[in-house]
């Protein structure tokens, strides 16, 4: 909340009111110690650490994703086997009972 601040003078025996500056004057916000090349240097280290983080997570997921699909293919291979064994066995039994 700040305080109405008049031009005319305070009355006698009444303290004067400070109120803070609604404004900044010209070059009083920006900081003393702004380097173009540290902030830059920053951002580059910050942006090529992010980059590599990402990289590696992605190379792993893809890395997991094919591991995945290969055991699939292992374990649907495995279960053809296994059919074709079942169904070659019952192919055994219906021949050796059709030749007695």
């Amino acid at each position: 909340m700040s305080a109405r601040v008049t031009t005319s003078p305070a009355p006698a025996g009444t303290k004067a009111i400070y109120a803070a500056q609604d404004y900044l004057k010209f070059g009083e916000g920006a900081s003393k110690n702004f380097g173009f090349i540290k902030h830059l240097s920053i951002a580059m280290t910050a942006g090529i650490g992010l980059g590599l983080v990402w990289k590696s997570w992605h190379w792993n997921e893809k890395r997991v994703i094919a591991q995945f699909y290969a055991d699939l293919a292992k374990r649907e291979a495995k279960e053809e086997a296994e059919r074709q064994a079942v169904i070659q066995a019952k192919f055994a039994e219906l021949e050796a009972e059709l030749l007695k």
